[in-house]
């Protein structure tokens, strides 16, 4: 599981990840997720890896999240970089980073704002990157502007600040308390964002270990401040997702748009 220079300590605490209606058909079917190996680490160093896939069954992976992806790292000290070993597989996408300075680091799965169509192809439906002008010609059943993002927190020694701040992204989720020391049985605050403003009404949904698909064990509605609670009793990993999507104007280039964001996090014990 893990590959340092000196023993080390290890306790799960956060990831977070975007989760949205990808570019091929059985990927909207699932959830997905970008999963470190450790979250909380003591060592001068550490090797990092991680899994980036979709499925339906947490934790299992089972569709490849594709090429049009790109995985960044942020440190400590808020610089952002790409992450230099990376594996593009059928079930998944393996990455692996060396973290060399103590503090909290941001690791991204993201495939940015961009159009896609999905036209027929010999009677079957094909989603293809571009607006509707792209296509001329083609049966057209949908043309949307989708954004997707991967996150997973890790900590190195010491708990720090940069790597967990805002990024005014089209919808994120934040943590009041820092993700990486979240606690059974104490209630956590989290805040969505759309492009770094609150947004209201919006449902955040909460998924345990043992879901499947996306039937929710809890969800909570965001009030005028973007801010809702959960608090859970039980140890352990739990997803929290939140999507928004509208449409365009009739003589847009696309009809609509579509942007998920979920965070899976580890629940530690209160006394841990």
């Amino acid at each position: 599981m893990r590959h340092t220079q000196k023993p080390v300590s290890l306790s799960l605490a956060a990831t977070a990840i975007v989760s949205l209606l990808s570019w091929t058909g059985s990927s909207e079917a699932h959830q997905q997720w970008l999963s470190p190996n450790f979250f909380m680490q003591s060592g001068d160093s550490a090797w990092l890896s991680f899994d980036h896939t979709f499925g339906d069954r947490r934790y299992l992976p089972s569709s490849g999240p594709g090429s049009y992806y790109s995985w960044w790292v942020v440190g400590p000290d808020g610089l952002k970089k790409n992450v230099p070993h990376l594996f593009l597989g059928k079930t998944r996408t393996v990455g692996e980073i060396e973290l060399t300075d103590a503090g909290t680091y941001r690791i991204e799965a993201v495939e940015d704002v961009m159009p896609w169509t999905m036209i027929k192809v010999d009677g079957e439906d094909r989603w293809q990157p571009g607006t509707r002008a792209d296509f001329d010609g083609a049966e057209i059943v949908r043309s949307r502007v989708y954004f997707t993002k991967a996150v997973s927190y890790v900590t190195l020694d010491s708990m720090s600040q940069s790597a967990v701040a805002g990024t005014g992204d089209p919808i994120e989720i934040l943590f009041d308390d820092h993700p990486n020391d979240l606690r059974a049985g104490q209630e956590f605050q989290l805040r969505v964002l759309a492009s770094g403003e609150p947004m209201a009404d919006q449902e955040v949904r909460l998924f345990s270990e043992f879901s499947e698909g996306h039937d929710a064990t809890e969800t909570c509605q965001t009030d005028s401040r973007g801010i809702c609670e959960f608090a859970v009793s039980t140890p352990g990993r739990y997803l929290l997702a939140s999507n928004t999507q509208g449409e365009n104007p009739d003589d847009s280039a696309t009809d609509g748009f579509s942007h998920s964001y979920s965070v899976l996090v580890e629940v530690r014990a209160a006394d841990d």
